[in-house]
């Protein structure tokens, strides 16, 4: 059985920002980028790209963070870290979601365990009620039943340095449980702000490009209708030429 020919395949296309050769889709035509895109590179680079023109993903990763910066820079002035951290993010698609707080949860040191698990179980009601009647025995013990032998009488001043004590362990303990969750939600209001700034920046371009799309849409659905008036106006002419048949008698 003879063998089909093969078709010839398309020649390897150049990428007219750093030179790559090699076929779609590690190279696009500029006629499918967005014009805000390409008039950026016009104006950032000096290259005017034709319509016919061809430009790698390597180079358009790059050209799509300067693009973000610009815009940010233009909406926000002086940008952060973060800022051009998220935009470079956004221009590569990379995903932002995480689960910090297991991340977090990881993290956190043996005294920071520690001092989770005592301000966790100093700042329940069973930790209260057990503590107040903890002292009310101590009081019914040295008051009534130990009256003539109590090991600490009223006003039960061994009560009260216990009572000093712990509340001068107990307090620290509990300012650097708090110092760790107000770190957390601080990272937490950061990640945050980085999901929402990236969500952002997806969204606007994304409506730049259903915008590009709906114009070259209409732009097609233009040359479609002038060609149908065009063949609209060849048959017309085409019927008009033809011989019209005289009725027979």
């Amino acid at each position: 059985m003879p063998r089909s020919p093969r078709r010839p395949r398309a020649p390897r296309e150049i990428c007219k920002l750093c030179g790559a050769s090699g076929h779609f889709p590690d190279l696009v035509r500029v006629s499918s980028l967005r014009p805000a895109l390409v008039a950026h590179i016009a104006e950032t680079r000096g290259i005017q790209l034709a319509p016919d023109d061809h430009v790698c993903q390597a180079s358009l990763k790059e050209e799509r963070s300067s693009y973000l910066l610009d815009r940010l820079v233009t909406e926000r002035g002086q940008l952060s870290d973060l800022e051009r951290q998220i935009a470079d993010q956004a221009s590569r698609h990379a995903v932002t979601v995480a689960n910090q707080e297991r991340e977090w949860d990881g993290q956190r040191t043996l005294g920071q365990r520690v001092a989770d698990q005592v301000a966790r179980v100093g700042g329940s009601w069973p930790f209260v009620i057990s503590f107040l009647t903890f002292i009310s025995l101590w009081m019914v013990l040295n008051s009534l039943f130990l009256a003539t032998r109590a090991f600490d009488p009223f006003p039960y001043i061994l009560l009260n340095l216990v009572l000093s004590c712990l509340a001068a362990i107990q307090a620290p303990v509990i300012m650097m449980s708090q110092n760790r969750s107000a770190e957390v939600d601080r990272r937490r209001a950061e990640h945050d702000y980085h999901v929402n700034l990236k969500a952002e920046l997806e969204v606007a371009t994304l409506h730049e490009k259903m915008d590009h799309l709906l114009h070259a849409q209409w732009e097609e659905l233009i040359e479609l209708q002038q060609e149908q008036l065009e063949i609209l106006e060849e048959l017309r002419a085409l019927r008009d030429k033809a011989p019209t048949k005289e009725p027979a008698h």
